[in-house]
């Protein structure tokens, strides 16, 4: 259990370090876009996953895996019309699956990695489209 702690604390720290960095904007530069509907449901998913793991309630995480691989299915997740997005794509939903499959094992270190993963395309993920746009 503590091992899963210890993932799950690395795994926030590593999403407000790039959440932070990103954020370290210049002064002159645009202000940040607002949040599509998509990317709230996005977010509220992958609370709801945190939150799963942290009470290892399995149906939870698995429910919310399951979810987020849709969302990435609908036509307002296809922003950028490039191999490398469509790779990172494949990868995010091939990351949902393995979450959603831990879960269903009943694995919570197992689901703990997938979740660090997942953060981790995310966080590489909207790099490059803030890079490609």
């Amino acid at each position: 259990m503590m091992k899963v702690v210890s993932v799950l604390v690395l795994a926030v720290f590593l999403a407000a370090s790039a959440f932070q960095i990103s954020r370290a904007d210049p002064p002159n530069e645009a202000p940040p876009h607002r949040i599509t509907p998509l990317m709230k449901m996005k977010l509220d998913r992958s609370k709801a996953i945190l939150e799963g793991l942290t009470l290892e309630d399995f149906d939870t995480i698995s429910k919310n895996a399951k979810a987020l691989k849709l969302l990435s299915l609908e036509s307002g997740w296809n922003v950028l019309q490039t191999p490398e997005y469509v790779t990172q794509s494949q990868e995010f939903r091939r990351t949902a699956d393995m979450i959603a499959e831990a879960a269903k094992e009943k694995n919570i270190s197992r689901a703990t990695l997938g979740y660090v993963s997942m953060t981790v395309r995310c966080v590489e993920c909207h790099s490059y489209m803030r890079k490609h746009r």
